[in-house]
């Protein structure tokens, strides 16, 4: 595969702020390899369009936004009729390179019509893919592109969490989170209250009291969460919560990034907020009710704790258990 690629398309099915943030890493090591003018990046967010609002300032410099391709492109068989025109939408006649982070079949095939020189999927253990490598397929959702990127680059590079934090919000963060105090962060909403993500509340007061003794129990939690904010502020002790007092403008995920950076260490369940702390590169103790292979990072930073794997459910676990777990990593 050529060095210098001047179109690249990168399709992420996963349409949530945190399946953003995910491709993040893939985006970054093709940039770090290869010679790159322009990313074009389609996901099926609903018109979130995440990059060009609440991420802005994770945005890559050449990524570029789709925003007039059919909702959910791939996922209707009546989309093989239309792929291969949707090439008419840009000024040129086929992308250099396509990029498909997902394994179902219908989507690969209907992704593949679309004009190309060169496409990644890891759909039937990267069969579909041009170059194809004889591999299977990670469960690692950051690293099953790279790793096949690697084998044609022939390097073994592991996914870059780094992002330049913007000055104004690292400044902001410091006089939010000054060094005359130690704080730990602590991250314990799930973005969908259906799925069993969420810590026992007791149990989460219980450790925050503990970590209380020497650090500033410091929570990253949105507003909307009033009423658990109102308890947690009545049961522990010295709570602080950094995001109440900024301006609007500041209110952005890019915010709990830098926050994040100046704890001693965070701890946080399966959520967007746990993938924003992942660019912190800062310790970061994640607790999983299921699932971590898949989306755990892979970075030496972070700590997994896999419920699924430890016969427990989430809200089962006691404060002691945490705390250990914790301790001994």
């Amino acid at each position: 595969m050529k060095k210098e690629l001047n179109n690249i398309l990168y399709i992420n099915t996963g349409g949530g702020l945190g399946d953003a943030l995910n491709s993040l890493t893939t985006i970054n090591h093709i940039n770090t390899n290869f010679l790159v003018k322009k990313i074009y990046y389609f996901s099926t967010d609903l018109q979130n369009f995440w990059y060009e609002n609440k991420l802005k300032e994770f945005k890559p410099k050449n990524l570029i936004t789709i925003k007039n391709f059919p909702i959910h492109f791939g996922f209707e068989r009546k989309h093989l009729k239309l792929s291969k025109n949707l090439i008419n939408l840009f000024e040129f006649n086929k992308f250099d390179l396509i990029l498909d982070n997902q394994t179902r079949i219908l989507n690969t095939l209907i992704y593949k019509k679309i004009p190309h020189d060169y496409f990644i999927s890891p759909c039937l253990n990267f069969l579909l893919s041009k170059p194809f490598y004889f591999t299977k397929k990670n469960k690692n959702i950051d690293t099953r592109l790279i790793n096949y990127i690697n084998k044609i680059i022939k390097k073994d590079i592991k996914p870059n969490y780094h992002i330049e934090i913007p000055k104004d919000f690292l400044n902001i963060a410091q006089q939010l989170m000054p060094k005359d105090k130690k704080y730990v962060g602590f991250s314990i909403t799930a973005g969908h209250p259906s799925r069993k993500k969420e810590f026992e509340i007791d149990e989460i007061i219980k450790v925050a009291n503990h970590y209380g003794k020497k650090f500033v129990p410091t929570f990253f939690m949105e507003n909307k969460y009033s009423d658990m904010k109102k308890i947690l502020k009545k049961k522990i002790n010295n709570i602080y919560f950094p995001e109440e007092t900024l301006n609007d403008q500041y209110k952005k995920p890019m915010i709990v990034t830098a926050l994040g950076k100046l704890t001693e260490f965070n701890i946080s369940i399966d959520n967007g907020i746990s993938h924003m702390l992942f660019f912190s590169n800062n310790k970061n103790y994640i607790f999983y009710n299921e699932n971590s292979q898949k989306f755990k990072p892979i970075t030496e930073s972070t700590f997994i704790y896999d419920c699924k794997l430890n016969n427990k459910e989430i809200n089962a676990l006691r404060a002691e258990e945490i705390i250990d777990f914790i301790n001994q990593n």
